[in-house]
């Protein structure tokens, strides 16, 4: 077989490898501690945050890959078919553009994909927003007694599927007034999300202002990334619990209310009205943490939720 005589392009190409991996991730490089870059992505809907992220971080180490690859080429150009050398040099100086592109298309690597699965599942709140703004502490709304109509409490009482004569029986029981028209909705009976026990349970050691209807849990960056980061709704699985929250001020309830049924909600918030997905993000520099201010660990946030797309 002749020796090549003259440098092309399409030589070059042809001592390529059909593959090259310009970039190695191992377990230890993830997305544990970016909650506020994935929650950039879910706010704009898009993965391109975590896309310039990622060529932020390990742009300089594929370019480095690439020089790497770039003056092997040249020496099995200079030493294994007797070009010369300074003749390799211009011509790759002449070409480098075409040459690097063409390694750059043969780059099998996916660093992102890679950090998404190396990322544990992440905590999250699903939070019930309301025209009623929100629901204070025990303290202050026994006061004037609670009331079903036209307010928080009676929005957290639907979304929970709790049948409003029954609340009142159990407030009543225990001392507390409930005031206005509390409808017996029969056909919640059997249905409800949670006991009113634990209802009340929460009720009673809810101490901050402000607290909003919070369910619980965790989810999978991978589904996440593959949704592209547009959720329609959330499903918190049976057994995962809900309670009050208030992520302004630090505090609320016991968060102990476990679901007796899997949760479906729609994420999706009318004049104020509707469910907001969070991811519970302990370095936030707005807002509240669950983990922050309970001082707990992931598994207290319960199975990871499903989403759909």
């Amino acid at each position: 077989m002749d020796e090549q005589k003259t440098l092309t392009l399409d030589f070059i190409k042809s001592l390529m490898e059909p593959a090259y991996t310009l970039i190695w991730t191992d377990y230890n490089d993830n997305l544990d501690n970016h909650c506020g870059l994935i929650q950039k992505c879910l706010d704009s809907k898009s993965r391109e945050h975590l896309w310039e992220k990622a060529d932020e971080w390990y742009s300089d180490a594929e370019w480095e890959a690439v020089r790497e690859i770039i003056a092997k080429l040249k020496e099995e150009c200079a030493v294994f078919h007797d070009f010369d050398g300074e003749a390799v040099d211009d011509f790759f100086d002449e070409y480098e553009d075409e040459i690097r592109d063409e390694i750059y298309s043969r780059n099998d690597s996916d660093v992102v994909k890679e950090l998404v699965r190396h990322t544990d599942d992440i905590p999250i709140r699903v939070e019930m927003l309301s025209n009623y703004d929100c629901i204070n502490s025990n303290r202050f709304e026994s006061q004037g007694g609670y009331r079903y109509e036209e307010s928080y409490f009676g929005d957290m009482v639907d979304s929970l599927n709790l049948n409003p004569a029954r609340v009142k029986k159990i407030l009543t029981e225990h001392g507390y007034r409930a005031y206005g028209r509390f409808p017996n909705r029969k056909n919640r009976n059997g249905k409800e999300q949670v006991s009113y026990e634990q209802f009340y349970e929460e009720l009673i050691n809810s101490c901050c202002g402000a607290n909003l209807l919070t369910y619980i849990g965790r989810v999978s960056l991978k589904e996440l990334y593959e949704a592209d980061f547009s959720l329609k709704e959330v499903i918190i699985p049976k057994g995962n619990c809900c309670g009050l929250f208030s992520s302004t001020y630090g505090g609320g309830s016991l968060l102990e209310m476990e679901l007796k049924r899997d949760v479906k909600l729609k994420l999706e918030v009318k004049d104020y009205h509707g469910f907001r997905f969070w991811l519970d993000d302990e370095r936030s520099k707005y807002d509240c943490s669950v983990r922050h201010v309970y001082g707990v660990d992931d598994s207290f946030f319960g199975d990871a939720v499903r989403i759909v797309s």
